[in-house]
């Protein structure tokens, strides 16, 4: 599924990306030009005021509550059934899917340590970003257990 969000939820796109969804941010004037521009893909809004147009327009589209970054991720993934599972295979920041790289190529990327004792890394080859299931992979998989537990 591909999803475009308004602009305050970068939060929630981020983690929509490490569960492996297509997920465009939408910066800047909000109209219909820049939401077909976008191509077919779901809308994201915390704002009621754009409903009538959203129908009008034809935009498959999801209203969430404005708030708490963790009970928006709860309903977008109930609603649109998506398995909670942390994917890490797009780019966090620009969406772009990530490519596994040999460990040499990413040396003078990463901390030391990080090269020394890492594995499985990914990079992503817009940005440049490099990623790998560090120690803070156990804390975002129970994050994700816990945010669902409120569902």
């Amino acid at each position: 599924m591909k999803f475009l969000l308004e602009a305050d939820l970068e939060k929630l796109a981020k983690w929509l990306r490490f569960l492996g969804q297509d997920v465009l941010v939408l910066k800047g004037t909000i109209n219909k030009r820049s939401i077909m521009e976008q191509g077919d893909r779901v809308f994201i809004t915390t704002s009621r005021k754009w409903e009538r147009h959203l129908k009008d327009w034809g935009v498959s589209y999801l209203v969430l509550p404005r708030d708490d970054w963790e009970v928006q991720l709860c309903l977008l993934l109930k609603h649109f059934r998506i398995r909670p599972t942390l994917l890490l295979s797009r780019c966090p920041y620009c969406n772009t899917e990530l490519e596994r790289v040999n460990k040499e190529k990413i040396k003078d990327l990463v901390p030391p340590l990080v090269y020394e004792f890492g594995y499985d890394f990914t990079q992503c080859p817009k940005c440049q970003g490099v990623f790998w299931k560090g120690s803070h992979f156990p804390r975002m998989k129970k994050m994700l257990r816990d945010i669902l537990k409120r569902c």
